[in-house]
């Protein structure tokens, strides 16, 4: 009996000990997953390349096509030569707009919500393929704005010919609250739209007019079919499935301190004054090649003198599952907080000073941590 009991304990133990080990949450710095440079090469016409690419096959060939302003960039991968740019037009039957709020890169060409007004699908050569108009808003969302802004970036399922877009708020109002339908399911197939409906929590009504802390950014998984929306204060996030929603923790290890903007007259204007010092939960981006989703946190900014800043940022790190593995801190004044993946791993551009013939992107291998 004395055997028995020992055996138990000592099975209760290690089965412990296991769960314990499995939940550690893993803290470090982004720089000790940096291994290698990825150098892009720029022509003379170019003076800054994006922090985003996107990483595609093509008859056994693998490319980097990112987009700045007008201008594309085709980039053999991973050798990071130049193979070719395309300038969009403006106007004329190939023309994409006066003002373009986002851009989305796929297989089936590029995708540029134009004007506020149609969806604009050109091919990699700058001949416009179709035009889509953009979903209809009621007049009760008060200023419709489909854009990428804030990491709210497009997704595509190009079997499905399925685009995902939102419609984010310059800043928060009262009326705001009630409102849903601010991310848009497009089928482009039969040209019909249907809002992925959410609210903001009734906590975000301390935070109207605050262009920092009021606005949403969310992340659309084609292949897994989930929708994940990040709010600037909330230590959580809100994924949405299978017709049901759910939080999952999502809290920086670091102290956050949250500090909401004013308003100032001048004139017949309004003019919003965000704290930039503030801390605050950013986006969200999904590694597809590893399984992994990445909240991109700030959690603090603080003048350097002459006109600089030092920063404490952060990706807390999350499984398929969107538990919390871990957390790598940076600089968002040296690392630029938005990257793109490959299947070598995930690429964050190298700001600050850069060279007229190329700029760098470091690849993290977040997978190396062991988890």
């Amino acid at each position: 009996m004395r055997h028995l009991a020992f055996a138990f304990c000592l099975i209760l133990m290690v089965s412990c000990n296991k769960s314990k080990q499995e939940s550690v949450f893993f803290t470090a710095d982004l720089k000790n997953y940096i291994v290698d440079t990825l150098y892009l090469e720029k022509d003379t016409l170019t003076k800054s390349l994006p922090q985003e690419f996107s990483f595609l096959d093509q008859n056994g060939k693998s490319f980097l096509i990112g987009v700045v302003g007008r201008r594309m960039y085709q980039y053999s991968y991973p050798s990071g030569e130049l193979e070719n740019t395309v300038d969009f037009e403006k106007e004329g039957p190939d023309g994409i707009g006066g003002f373009v709020s986002g851009n989305l890169i796929t297989e089936d060409g590029i995708f540029f919500i134009s004007d506020q007004k149609q969806i604009v699908l050109s091919d990699f050569e700058g001949k416009v393929m179709e035009r889509f108009p953009l979903p209809e808003v009621p007049e009760e969302r008060l200023a419709v704005n489909f854009s990428v802004v804030n990491g709210n970036k497009m997704s595509y399922d190009k079997e499905k010919k399925q685009l995902v877009l939102a419609d984010v708020p310059f800043v928060l109002k009262e009326p705001n609250m009630q409102y849903e339908n601010w991310v848009w399911m497009y089928d482009l197939e039969n040209k019909l739209a249907e809002p992925l409906p959410f609210k903001y929590p009734e906590i975000y009504g301390q935070h109207f007019d605050d262009q920092e802390l009021g606005i949403f950014s969310h992340t659309y998984a084609i292949n897994d079919q989930i929708h994940i929306l990040s709010f600037p204060v909330s230590d959580s996030l809100l994924v949405i499935e299978n017709n049901g929603n759910r939080w999952v923790k999502s809290k920086s290890s670091d102290k956050m301190v949250f500090q909401k903007g004013t308003t100032e007259q001048r004139g017949e204007y309004l003019v919003f004054l965000p704290s930039m010092e503030t801390s605050r939960y950013k986006w969200v981006l999904h590694d597809p090649y590893r399984d992994l989703w990445l909240r991109y946190t700030n959690i603090e900014t603080q003048e350097g003198g002459e006109g600089k800043y030092v920063n404490k940022s952060s990706f807390i790190i999350h499984n398929k599952d969107l538990e919390m593995l871990g957390e790598v801190f940076f600089d968002n004044q040296k690392i630029a907080p938005f990257g793109f993946f490959t299947t070598e791993g995930f690429y964050l551009k190298l700001l600050g000073p850069s060279s007229d013939d190329y700029e760098e992107y470091v690849r993290v291998r977040l997978d190396l941590w062991g988890f």
